[in-house]
């Protein structure tokens, strides 16, 4: 087992946090989730500065397509055996739980993730994601897991980043005192 205090001594914060839920694609879509799609909450760090760098879209694709591979092979509620992105589209989720659908993802797509509220989906091209919205994994996962965040004026992006990573690590902290 690794040496617990060597990996916190390595460990720094990241500049961005990407909360993403990913459903396994199905040739058609009969309710908002069907019995034979799997689905998996998670995150991913994004590093703009320091040694370790991977704000560019590259390296967040081969990151996401590494990810969701490990997943689909590893656990049993998948039924794939290898995630191709062409058969899945990206959409972006703000506070008000509005949409925002990429079909490809492309260098814009990445812009974009970057500049917003960093919530992500990934669903498969046939998935209508309206009917999904309402239901109970959706709401979990905006609930609890999503970077729903306060919209602030900053000097600098790295600024307001600090400050949203240090509000979000206080409410965590601190959610049993205080109701949201």
């Amino acid at each position: 087992m690794p040496n617990k205090d060597k990996i916190l001594e390595n460990y720094r914060e990241p500049d961005v946090i990407i909360e993403y839920i990913f459903i396994e694609r199905a040739e058609k879509q009969i309710k908002p989730i069907n019995d034979d799609q799997g689905y998996q909450m998670g995150y991913f760090n994004v590093f703009f500065s320091g040694t370790f760098k991977n704000d560019n879209f590259l390296s967040f694709k081969t990151q996401l397509i590494d990810e969701l591979n490990y997943s689909v092979k590893t656990y049993d509620h998948f039924k794939s055996e290898i995630v191709d992105l062409n058969c899945y589209k990206l959409g972006l989720l703000d506070n008000n739980r509005n949409f925002s659908e990429f079909k490809v993802m492309k260098e814009a797509f990445f812009k974009d993730l970057i500049n917003s509220l960093r919530n992500l989906t990934i669903v498969g091209i046939n998935f209508t994601i309206e009917k999904f919205m309402s239901h109970d994994i959706f709401n979990r996962w905006f609930e609890n897991y999503t970077n729903r965040r306060l919209k602030v004026n900053y000097k600098s992006k790295h600024e307001g980043v600090r400050f949203l990573l240090l509000l979000k690590s206080f409410c965590e902290r601190f959610s049993k005192f205080f109701c949201f």
